[in-house]
C-alpha cells in the first residue's frame, strides 16, 4: 500500500524573529527606555559583556559602571551604580539603580 500526501493550502511560514533586541531599562523611580536596539553592554562581577541578538538565556548581576544601548541610530548611556539584568528570547530587561538613587 502507498502513502501518498499531498500539501495543500499555503506553506506554513516559521514566526520571522526580531531584528533588534527589545530593550527595557528600569528604575524604581521611572523608566528610561524602552525600545529597539542592536547591542546592550554593561558590567559585572566577571568584567564588560556585550548582548547582541539570540543570545542565550541570561540573568546576572550589575556592578557599577555604564550601561551602554545602541539603538543602531544612537548609542544611549546610563551610568548605573548596580542592578540585575535578564534577557529571555531577544528582550533585554535592565532594572537599575543610578548613583544617587
Amino acid at each position: 500500500m502507498s502513502d501518498n500526501y499531498t500539501l495543500r493550502g499555503p506553506a506554513a511560514k516559521a514566526p520571522t524573529q526580531p531584528k533588534t533586541l527589545h530593550v527595557k531599562v528600569i528604575s524604581p523611580a521611572q523608566m528610561y527606555y524602552e525600545g529597539p536596539a542592536d547591542s546592550v553592554s554593561a558590567h559585572n562581577k566577571v568584567g564588560s559583556f556585550d548582548i547582541l541578538r539570540d543570545h542565550a538565556n541570561f540573568f546576572s548581576l550589575l556592578t557599577a559602571g555604564d550601561i551602554a544601548i545602541n539603538t543602531g541610530a544612537q548609542v544611549l548611556t546610563f551610568p548605573i551604580r548596580d542592578g540585575i539584568v535578564k534577557v529571555t528570547n531577544n528582550i533585554v530587561t535592565l532594572f537599575i539603580y543610578l548613583p544617587d538613587d
